[in-house]
């Protein structure tokens, strides 16, 4: 029996908050204020053996045999992808539901699956994403190849830095910052920008934030440095962010 309820629309925020996201491989979401996500829905050891059985040629895959095991794969994988969309859809509705601006880059997430397509199939962030583009009151996307990493929080240098830099020294200012929150307030700072935007961050919201991420099952998130206050980012040259 299928139940279908029909509830109102959610009223768009109009509160003047603002929020950067950072999407990446090694902690799946970023933000401006620095908490960090992390989480990741394994493939089950019983989907891989059922794929094994599924695959020997002992027996017809059209029989009634091959058909109750094809529905039992279907039936894991769906419960994997419920437990994913879960997550992002918890995420998403905290973030929608507190800030009216949220920016986030537009990053090619098809291509990152081609060197870390297990690491992507277990997160589903590309699914986050189209989540809020969908649910925030204004969505705010940087462009592709606009360079968000690397770039100082607080003089706006920009660097080169290798896959393995996550703490990194700015070599103008002398600033430690993470890379991960640095391009989250980078996209923030870029978009508020364009809108001739300045707002400042609420920090006083950051505590229930980390809280309410923390009760979401299958999620680990903490807190890597405190955000520097928000301002209209110079528009630096270079192609885009790297994804971890």
């Amino acid at each position: 029996m299928h139940v279908v309820a029909y509830l109102p629309k959610e009223e768009r925020v109009h509160n003047g908050r603002a929020i950067g996201i950072d999407l990446g491989i090694t902690n799946q979401v970023t933000f401006s204020n620095g908490i960090k996500v992390q989480y990741a829905i394994p493939m089950p050891e019983r989907i891989k053996k059922l794929y094994k059985a599924f695959s020997r040629s002992e027996y017809d895959k059209r029989s009634k045999r091959g058909t109750k095991l094809l529905q039992k794969i279907k039936s894991k994988f769906q419960h994997q992808n419920n437990q994913k969309k879960d997550i992002n859809n918890k995420l998403a509705h905290y973030v929608t539901t507190n800030y009216e601006y949220v920016a986030y880059q537009n990053d090619c997430i098809h291509s990152w699956s081609k060197f870390y397509g297990s690491r992507i199939l277990q997160t589903s962030i590309g699914g986050f994403r189209n989540c809020l583009k969908r649910k925030a009151s204004t969505p705010l996307e940087v462009g592709r190849f606009i360079r968000t990493t690397g770039v100082c929080m607080n003089c706006g240098t920009v660097q080169h830095l290798n896959l393995s830099d996550r703490m990194v020294v700015c070599p103008s200012c002398h600033s430690i910052f993470d890379r991960d929150v640095s391009a989250a307030n980078k996209q923030e700072g870029l978009c508020l920008g364009n809108l001739g935007e300045t707002l400042a961050e609420d920090y006083a919201s950051t505590s229930s934030m980390l809280e309410y991420i923390k009760r979401i099952p299958h999620v680990k998130a903490s807190i890597a440095v405190e955000a520097p206050n928000k301002r209209a980012w110079p528009r630096p040259q270079g192609r885009g962010s790297s994804p971890v």
